[in-house]
């Protein structure tokens, strides 16, 4: 007979045996804790490619810049790149790194004189950066000029050595020296309720008839002053409230300031303006070109177009590749019209006078042909929607 001991011994073991499994059970079923730290995502939408923002074309170098919104960057191509069929197409160079102060980069523009390159940061950095045609890599500018928040385009004036920056947030044109830095207050601004201003973007200004012209998206928020005593209404009787208003190019003196009116404007049904971005003049032919983002094409006009006017050409349709444009310049010298898309990874040249669905000369690409984009341009929150299994994501 097994003694007494030796039989509570043995189940005192099997207790043992049969709480340790409890334990490993119930250790299974839990779920881990979660890990901090630097941890791995399942899974990220992402684009890895470039894609073309702001545009500027420099025919006396043979260099084209273009705005990298995506990957924060600033790429210039020898003006007669072109891709290799569907390969990618190779950079001069490529400004990208912490020290180059680039973050939400918009419009663009190039001093061939100088051999420079300007680039303002449309969000968060709020400043312009200026660099030589030679920097590469994680360059730092040659100079920094803090500027208002929520900039986007940019054009110069040889004539009146300055520079101006359209203002989404304040509605607003900004002028300063062309080579100011560091942090100054504008020489003058062109704002106020009678300017037409409404969401301001693409500009150019015309030196040879002393002109500046700006592309309006259409949505004016409206306008308010701090007296000192806080902030209060000006200008129109409820301009808080805002307005949505049909899309416009305005037109003012090169030597404009404060709340003038528009010398002329292009607004209407016939214009076909539909979200217009960049704007280009061919000074030398009285034509000026606008990158049309929400109809997907290129809208070219008389110099002195004035009210609700057609384009004189327009280029569009699916032979063109034209794909949510954000920047267009007119090169006279070459007899090109150059465009880039945000749609996908691609900038176009076409022949100057290209009218209807043709297809474009050349192709600068920053991705293999037909490489997706999701599209992000700023990126601020995301919801799900449960009932299509969708992710909404506000740019």
């Amino acid at each position: 007979m097994i003694s007494r001991l030796r039989y509570r011994r043995a189940i005192l073991v099997l207790f043992v045996l049969l709480a340790a499994g409890s334990v490993y059970q119930f250790a299974q079923q839990r779920p881990p804790k979660p890990r901090g730290g630097d941890v791995i995502p399942l899974r990220q939408v992402s684009d890895p490619y470039p894609v073309f923002n702001g545009l500027a074309v420099d025919p006396v170098n043979n260099l084209v810049a273009m705005s990298d919104v995506n990957r924060k960057s600033l790429l210039s191509y020898d003006r007669s790149a072109d891709s290799a069929g569907p390969g990618i197409t190779a950079p001069r160079r490529q400004v990208f790194g912490p020290k180059t102060n680039i973050g939400f980069i918009a419009g663009v523009m190039v001093d061939p004189q100088r051999r420079e390159i300007y680039a303002v940061n449309n969000d968060i950095e709020d400043t312009m950066v200026v660099m030589p045609y030679d920097a590469g890599g994680n360059a730092e500018p040659s100079r920094i000029l803090s500027i208002p928040h929520q900039a986007w385009g940019l054009a110069m004036s040889r004539a009146h050595d300055q520079i101006a920056i359209t203002v989404e947030l304040q509605e607003a044109v900004v002028f300063y020296k062309r080579d100011a830095r560091n942090v100054v207050p504008p020489l003058r601004s062109i704002r106020g309720a009678n300017t037409g201003l409404a969401d301001p973007h693409g500009i150019f200004w015309d030196d040879r008839h002393n002109e500046i012209a700006v592309a309006n998206h259409g949505n004016y928020r409206g306008l308010i002053k701090d007296v000192g005593a806080g902030c209060v209404p000006t200008g129109t009787a409820d301009p808080e409230g805002g307005a949505v208003l049909p899309s416009s190019i305005t037109f003012y003196s090169g030597d404009a300031g404060g709340d003038v009116r528009p010398i002329r404007s292009v607004q209407g049904g016939k214009t076909q303006l539909d979200f217009p971005m960049g704007l280009s003049v061919d000074e030398e032919h009285d034509e000026f070109a606008v990158a049309n983002n929400g109809g997907n094409s290129i809208l070219v006009f008389s110099r002195t177009a004035s009210g609700d006017v057609a384009p004189v050409r327009v280029i569009n349709g699916e032979k063109t590749g034209i794909n949510r444009p954000m920047g267009v310049v007119i090169d006279a010298r070459n007899n090109e019209l150059w465009v880039s898309n945000f749609g996908d990874h691609t900038a176009l040249v076409f022949d100057r006078l290209a009218n209807g669905d043709v297809a474009p000369k050349r192709i600068i690409r920053t991705a293999p042909a037909g490489t997706p984009t999701p599209g992000f341009g700023n990126p601020q929150t995301v919801a799900y929607d449960s009932t299509r299994d969708q992710l909404l994501v506000p740019n």
